[in-house]
């Protein structure tokens, strides 16, 4: 699996491009998985066979849902992180001065 980098939540033009991204990381699972569901549902109804082509298939067929499972996880994780940052504030350094702080108590 691949490593998505989040951006810097200060950036503007970075969190624009990485949303960008997240979407069309979506739109290409919601494509992977019609066409997957409709291989496995085609494979399940097509294939007439018993014995040693009945088993390769069923390996085959459940190793495609496992990476339907695979790409939806990636996605959903890669979404909450890009959520989560773009939610924070910023650090006691950045904030403007006019601005109160929030202190937290112990």
């Amino acid at each position: 699996m691949k490593r998505h980098t989040l951006p810097e939540p200060n950036s503007r033009k970075q969190m624009a491009r990485a949303r960008r991204k997240h979407t069309e990381r979506v739109v290409f699972a919601v494509i992977f998985t019609s066409v997957e569901l409709w291989a496995v549902v085609a494979a399940v109804v097509l294939l007439e066979d018993d014995g040693v082509l009945a088993v390769a298939a069923s390996v085959v067929l459940s190793a495609a849902l496992i990476a339907v499972w695979d790409t939806w996880q990636s996605v959903v994780v890669n979404g909450r992180a890009l959520r989560l940052q773009s939610r924070e504030e910023p650090s006691a350094e950045e904030a403007a001065p006019d601005q109160a702080m929030k202190l937290v108590r112990l």
